[in-house]
Formats: structure tokens, sequence, C-alpha cells
């Protein structure tokens, strides 16, 4: 289990943008687009400045250092792997030494006497190490295991080290007959399997062979006088082993300690990456990114509270590292769709999760924002995902119990709340025979009393109560005086929002695949380009209604545009225990109510000075200076390709619809973007803008989106939605029983 969570923290990515950006004053008529950020990283490991070679020394890398792809045998590349290699030593040993300063306290005394063995290694042991804990857990022959370090004479004497002392293992702990098998070349595995008479005579690859090998006992139970599965795989593996001679691997335990380490010294970060990882990057790489000038970091070292650290004995730490570990393997079940194993997980932890839910109380104590790094949050977090689950297998009564146990426990889960009484409401309506409705109408009434159901969760069980109660078989039967009694305001509706048609031709090859690509027609040279359904939105605002710019980035263009006006405040720390990770992107109670909370006084005299275009433009040019570049979970620096374009977007709002805005967002705040249009185009020239949703013609509208679209008309800023259908798109529908999905 720590195997995949290491594997996502250690595998390099690359960013890479979503946001398309349309421009009409390019030179050659096309749309413009974003330059992604993996171009840029792309371009910049590839850069071999000369002049900085000193002062990058220790940073120095190439693309085929980062991506382990070349393996040039020359003395440019030995000294630049060494040069990563004693970076990573360095971050290594950094982290090592400010945990054992500021968090002794969370490690055991064989951990720490480790820790003292590791410190005594010479430096290439380390080095092997670390550059093998970057690797996927599995075992790696000797032979795999070749990091060009100058002043290594013999890698395996220090290998021989590392095993002495316990941090790694090999071959003879080597006893699982699959993953032996998988370390033979095809050459060896063909040998292999001839000698004992298992060669696929069609099909000759490794897999293959490996499953015939597996199955040999079957086959030939007199070979080896037994027909037990042990006796052959000890017998299989004293041959593999012969002739893998050695490998290594590290160990679950040291990886399970290594992954604390981490865990303790980036809390927030580290947890992030389930949530954000569409960013590509790792902690690793953004070190090197921040090394390089490529990123900056919003706080400095000394800002970083130790002793506010969420643990406070092993024990905890364990724990809280045990229920990680679980919902890591409730991600992968999800990802295997295996809906057996999922009700399999659901059984064997459910009871047990409730009664350690139920005998802790000092989650209590604990501010909203430290809460999430209790094991109990994590646990409460996955049983509200098993409630899908009961509901996919048709144990609707299970999930109801186990919905209403949920919702009972109000300091877990505040902002799934809302979910989850829509699905209980849902499967009340639908599944509970007799009295269903009536349960359902009851639930709905409780719910939209609960404060954290937000806004879009609201509107949905408003639009359920109301067409269940007024069904004509309803009517004397259902008691729910509280939907037509207005002193109790607890029902709330939306007007449609404003809707257009757009047509464009489908490719027909596509229509088959069930992809969506159109062809539009470029307005300045005439030549035909493919596009997806939003880019074929924007060239319609473009060419019919003289918007010359267009992202489409849903949520993240309005919270780029509002937060960049802020950024300076969301850095404020009005108590020191909010930043206790050097790489968090804002403080750790900013997706909660306390955030505007704590804050009112600034925010409010902010917004109050958002009063003309030119304190925006102001505000706008002195944090984009300020803090352009820096890790920011609010602003995304790279939707805008120069700050003159932000500043272009946002002339086209006026001062009292970003007033507005702001407003909203920060009272709303985490559960405000939920439902953002997915387009915004504008004309910095005609000062006009416009927020666009885009569906296709049979599409409905979330209910999220219903409540923004409706806010937007609130705030006097035009939006619409823009109904996208395909010429030709009955015929091509004959042709195929594909379904042409647009959204």
């Amino acid at each position: 289990m720590q195997q995949s969570r290491l594997d996502k923290f250690f595998t390099i990515k690359k960013s890479a943008t979503t946001s398309k950006l349309a421009d009409n004053n390019d030179d050659d008529g096309s749309t413009d687009t974003t330059t992604t950020s993996n171009e840029q990283t792309k371009k910049r490991l590839l850069t071999n400045d000369n002049e900085n070679n000193k002062k990058l020394k220790r940073v120095k890398s190439d693309l085929s250092t980062v991506n382990s792809n070349e393996n040039s045998q020359s003395t440019e590349n030995t000294e630049t792997n060494f040069s990563l290699n004693q970076f990573y030593l360095d971050k290594f040993l950094l982290i090592l030494s400010s945990l054992l300063k500021h968090h002794k306290c969370l490690f055991n005394e064989n951990e720490l006497i480790l820790f003292d063995k590791f410190q005594t290694l010479s430096a290439s042991s380390q080095i092997i190490f670390v550059r093998l804990l970057m690797r996927r857990c599995k075992w790696l022959r000797r032979s795999t295991i070749n990091y060009e370090i100058s002043d290594i004479s013999n890698d395996t004497d220090n290998l021989i080290s590392l095993v002495q002392i316990g941090l790694l293992q090999d071959i003879s702990s080597l006893d699982d007959l699959d993953a032996g098998l998988r370390l033979l070349t095809s050459d060896e595995m063909r040998d292999f399997s001839k000698r004992f008479h298992c060669q696929s005579k069609t099909n000759k690859s490794k897999k293959t062979s490996i499953e015939n090998l597996k199955s040999l006992t079957n086959q030939y139970k007199s070979m080896f006088g037994s027909t037990t599965a042990t006796n052959r795989d000890h017998l299989l593996l004293k041959e593999l082993k012969r002739i893998i001679i050695n490998c290594y691997k590290i160990s679950e335990d040291i990886r399970g300690l290594f992954f604390r380490m981490m865990l303790t010294y980036h809390p927030v970060a580290l947890l992030a990456m389930d949530d954000l990882d569409q960013n590509g990057f790792t902690l690793l790489y953004k070190t090197l990114q921040i090394i390089r000038g490529q990123l900056r970091l919003p706080w400095n070292e000394d800002q970083i509270s130790h002793e506010h650290l969420p643990f406070k004995t092993p024990e905890q730490l364990q724990l809280y590292q045990k229920a990680i570990d679980l919902q890591t393997e409730y991600h992968q079940l999800e990802e295997s769709k295996n809906l057996d194993d999922l009700i399999h997980f659901y059984e064997t932890y459910n009871e047990q999760w409730r009664e350690m839910i139920d005998s802790s109380s000092e989650n209590e104590q604990l501010p909203g924002y430290f809460r999430r790094f209790s094991p109990d949050y994590v646990r409460a977090r996955i049983l509200s995902h098993l409630t899908e689950v009961l509901q996919r297998a048709r144990r609707y009564d299970e999930a109801i119990e186990l919905i209403q146990y949920l919702l009972s426990r109000t300091m877990y889960n505040r902002y799934r709340r809302g979910k989850l009484w829509n699905r209980l409401a849902l499967m009340q309506e639908n599944y509970v025979k007799p009295n269903g409705h009536q349960q359902c109408l009851n639930t709905i009434q409780e719910a939209l009393q609960d404060p954290y159901v937000t806004l879009g969760d609201r509107l949905g069980l408003c639009e359920r109560a109301r067409k269940l109660f007024s069904r004509p078989k309803s009517k004397g039967i259902l008691l729910a005086t509280w939907i037509t009694d207005e002193e109790d305001n607890l029902m709330w509706t939306v007007p449609q929002p404003k809707e257009i048609e757009v047509t464009g031709r489908l490719l027909a090859n596509d229509a088959r695949m069930g992809k969506v690509t159109y062809t539009i027609q470029d307005p300045v040279d005439g030549s035909i380009q493919f596009c997806n359904v939003e880019q074929l939105a924007i060239h319609h605002y473009r060419t019919e209604e003289d918007y010359t710019y267009g992202i489409h980035s849903e949520g993240a263009v309005i919270r780029t545009l509002i937060g960049l006006l802020f950024l300076d405040l969301i850095y404020i720390l009005p108590t020191p225990d909010l930043l206790i990770d050097i790489f968090q992107t804002e403080p750790l109670d900013f997706q909660t109510d306390a955030f505007y909370k704590s804050r009112k006084s600034q925010i409010d005299e902010r917004i109050s000075q958002l009063n003309s275009e030119e304190n925006i433009e102001e505000i706008a040019e002195k944090n984009w200076e300020m803090y352009n570049l820096t890790m920011s979970s609010v602003v995304n620096w790279e939707l805008f390709q120069t700050k003159t374009t932000l500043l272009s977007a946002l002339k086209c709002l006026t001062p009292e619809q970003i007033q507005s805005m702001s407003i909203y967002t920060f009272v709303h705040n985490r559960a405000a973007w939920k439902g953002f249009p997915d387009l915004f185009v504008w004309n910095p020239i005609a000062k006009k803008c416009k927020f666009v949703e885009v569906k296709s013609h049979n599409d409905r509208l979330s209910f999220h989106q219903l409540v923004w679209l409706d806010k937007l008309v609130e705030f006097k800023i035009d939006c619409e939605v823009c109904k996208v259908s395909a010429n030709g798109a009955k015929k091509l529908m004959q042709r195929t029983s594909s379904t042409i999905e647009l959204d």
C-alpha cells in the first residue's frame, strides 16, 4: 500500500494545462493556445548553459536524466547524474535532520537506531538507497542498479552494507515465484521454459511463459513427485536463483518508515496529491523547480510551525498512516471496478471503523482544518464513498443505514453532507416500500435545515421535494406543509438561464468511435481545422459575436481573476498553526468557513478598495509582480500568457461585478467553485465579456451549474448556455449504434 503512494510521490511528471486561449489578433488567424508547461519544462531541461554550470552544479540535469530514458556513458552525463544524485541525497538528509530535530518523538527506538546506522554509511551507499527508494517497490536485478556515481569503485560493497543494516533485502529473501520469474529476460525465460518443457509453441511471450510455469504442477505431477504448490514454488525458485545470482528490494517496512517521514515533513502537500494530481508535479521535482527559479514558495522556512504538527505520538502517526494506506487500497479497488472486492472491503472494515469513530473523543477538541489529519476523518471519508458502492450493489437498506450513521456524525464529511442527503432521499423515494415517499420528504425537510448543505445540493433537494409532492398520486397522502409554507422559507428555485444553439460539422469517423471532433473553417485563410466542442463554441463567439479571446477553464479563470486581487491577504497567517508544510499552497483554513471569519476585516476592506478600474489594475499588477509563479491553488499562472492579457480580462468586468463576485466566493468559499461555466470569452477593446456553459442538445444542467448561472445574472454579468448540435447528426446516428456524446 505504501508502494503506490511512494510511486506517486517520486514518479516525475510534467504539468500540462488544459486551458485554451483563442486570440483574434494572431497573424495567421488561428486559435492561440496557452503554451503548456510541458513544453516549457522540456526546453528548460534541454538547456545547457555553460555560464551557469558552477552555480547549478548540484542540480544540473538534462531531459535524459529526469526521465531516465537515456543511458549515455559520456563524461558530461556522468557529472550530471552525480549532481542529481547528490541533490536527492541532500534533500533526503535535510528531511531526516529536520525530523530528528523537531519530531524525534514520532519515531520509536528501533527506527531511530536505523536512522543512525544510515547516517554512518558512505555517501555512495546513501545515494544508492535514496535512488532505490525513488523506484518502484519491486525486486531489481543487480545489473539494473546502475547509477553513474564518480566516486564509487564497487557498487556491490555498497549494496551489501545496505543489506547488513536491514535497509535492503537480497536474493535470500526472495520467496515470490511470480516476482522471480519477472526478473528473467526474454532469452532467459525462453531457456527456462524449455528446460521444464512448458514453452508454448504458438505464443512465446514472456507473460505466457510465466503462466505456463506457474501451472507446471498440473501438467507434470510426476516431475517433482509432489502436487503441492509450495513444493513447486520452492523448486522453481531454487532454479531461478541460480540464474538471477542476486537481486535487491526495499522491504515494505522500510518503505512504510520512509512514507511516515514524508508524511511528517510534508503532511499537507503529500496528501493534496490525491485530489490535485492533475497538476502533474511531484514534490521532489518541485524542489528542483524552486532551486532553478521556475517556481516560488509563498512562505519562508522560519514561518513553519513545527510544534503544531497534528501528530503527537508514534502511535498517532502510525494509525494515520494505516488509514491513508487503506484509503489508497480503496481507490485501487475502485479503479479496478470489481464490485465484489469493494463489498468485501466494506464488510471487512465497516463495523471496526464505526467502533473507532464512536470511541474517539479527541477530534472534538481539534479545529476543523486539523481534523482532516486524524485517522477517523479518513475512515469516515472512505465510508461515505462506500455508500455509493452499496447502492450499486443494490444493498439499499445497508446504504441507507450507513448514510444515516454518517449524517449523525457532524464532525466529518461536512462538505459531502449535501451529496449524502441527496443520495438518501433518492433511495428512500425509489427503493423503500412502504412509506418511502413520506420518508423522502421528511429527509429533505431535515436536510434543508442543515447549515452545511451547499446551494447546489439544496436546490436539488428542493426540486426533488417539489416534483414528489406535486404528483397526482401524492395528493392527500403525503404530509409536507413546509413545501408551500412561505414562513418556513425552506423551498428555493431558480429561473432557467438564457440558451443559444450552435451547430458544427461532426466527423463521421469519430461518430463511430464515440469521440467528438468538429471541423471549423478559419475566417482568415479559409483552412479547415479540427476542434472539440468547447473550441467550436469559442469559434462561434469569436466569429459571430466579436469576442476576440476565449478560455476553456471552467472555474480556474474566475479563481485566478478574483484570487489575484486577494492573494496577499490569502497568505496572511492569523495563527502560526496554519502553516505546517513549506509546500502548502494555502493556509490550512483556506477551504473552511474559518478563513473568511478570521480575516473578515481585511477582506472587506479590500473589497471596498475595488471600487474603480484604477484600483483594481493597481492591486492586480502589485500582486502579479510580487507573487508571479508562486505555488498557488487559487491562481493559475499559466492561464493567461501575459500580465497584459490578464489585465485586459479584468477590465471587461465592472468594479461592482468584481465586488459582488468577491463577496460571494469568500462567503461560500469551497462550495462556490463547483459548477462554474465552462468558457470565458471577452473583448478588451469593447470591454465586454461572457461566461458560457457548453452542453449538447440533450444534456441537462446540474443544480450547481444552475446556481452559478443564476448568481451571474444577479451580479449583472452576461452568461448563457450554448447548446451544441452536429450537422447531419441524425444521419450519422442511423449508421452506427454508438452514442455521440458532446459533453
